[in-house]
């Protein structure tokens, strides 16, 4: 279990067993807003997955649908975004979290990815009573350890009911994901045997964005490890570090990604939401 802190929010990462691991990248519980101020808000950066947040309060976090903010479902599924969205708190709010790889989701629930990009959806709309059973039973738990049985067992029934073949798509998202964003679509396709232009067309159909994207996204992810992490914080050395050709297009990358410069983004990251992939925990 991973743990983190700051003066507002608690957040604890689990990685699933090996059965789930090729679909579910962490679960996660987080307290938001802990001092309940009547206004905190938070930028989130794309990180590459799919989440769905359980809300185990009646205090909703609120996000911008159409041109107004207001309170997400109790059951939000969020898509890939490639450009951070804001989210605001006015309680403290208590969530459980399931981290999907965007590949994954659909083994276990039959929605691509690429259905809800880039937006949010209310997971009532996309599942049966077996999914209100297990919401229902989850917010009557306390302890995180038992909600992550409950929620394993669940996720795990919902495989078995399915038919499951991983595919050269599974294999070139886990691929990006461990290079960390720093490989060719020349390299991926060789890799999966696959050609270039149909390893595109299933990316497309199946998680809404182009490989090439989602290298960018995977070598954000890398970025912000090392940030997090403390490691290599002079950014002309941390661009080269994550396979960035110069600084210019370093720059350019991580605006686009989070709204901010670097030198802005190191100074005040404790505004961002930043959630990386378990990458380097594969190297530990």
């Amino acid at each position: 279990m991973f743990s983190k802190y700051t003066m507002d929010i608690i957040f604890k990462e689990y990685i699933p067993g090996p059965q789930l691991s090729p679909f579910v990248e962490f679960f996660w519980s987080g307290k938001f807003n802990v001092n309940a101020v009547s206004f905190f808000s938070q930028r989130v950066v794309p990180n590459g997955y799919v989440e769905l947040i359980i809300h185990l309060s009646d205090f909703h976090c609120e996000l911008l649908q159409g041109s107004s903010f207001s309170p997400s479902p109790n059951y939000t599924l969020i898509g890939m975004f490639s450009k951070p969205y804001d989210v605001h708190f006015r309680a403290t709010v208590d969530v459980f979290g399931i981290r999907f790889k965007p590949e994954g989701i659909q083994h276990i629930f039959g929605v691509p990815a690429a259905e809800i990009n880039a937006g949010f959806e209310d997971m009532n709309s996309v599942t049966g009573k077996h999914f209100r059973e297990y919401t229902e039973q989850l917010k009557d738990i306390e302890h995180f350890r038992m909600q992550l049985q409950l929620s394993e067992n669940y996720l795990l029934k919902n495989l078995n009911r399915n038919k499951i073949n991983l595919s050269y798509l599974n294999h070139a998202a886990e691929i990006i994901r461990r290079r960390k964003g720093m490989i060719s679509i020349e390299q991926l396709s060789a890799e999966v045997y696959i050609s270039r232009r149909q390893l595109e067309r299933e990316f497309k159909q199946k998680l809404g964005l182009s490989p090439k994207q989602y290298m960018r996204i995977a070598r954000l992810n890398e970025v912000n490890r090392q940030i997090q992490n403390g490691r290599r914080i002079l950014l002309t050395n941390l661009a080269y570090a994550c396979g960035y050709s110069d600084q210019a297009h370093f720059i350019k990358d991580f605006k686009h990604f989070t709204g901010a410069s670097p030198a802005v983004f190191v100074k005040e990251r404790d505004r961002f939401i930043i959630n990386p992939n378990a990458a380097d925990l594969a190297e530990s």
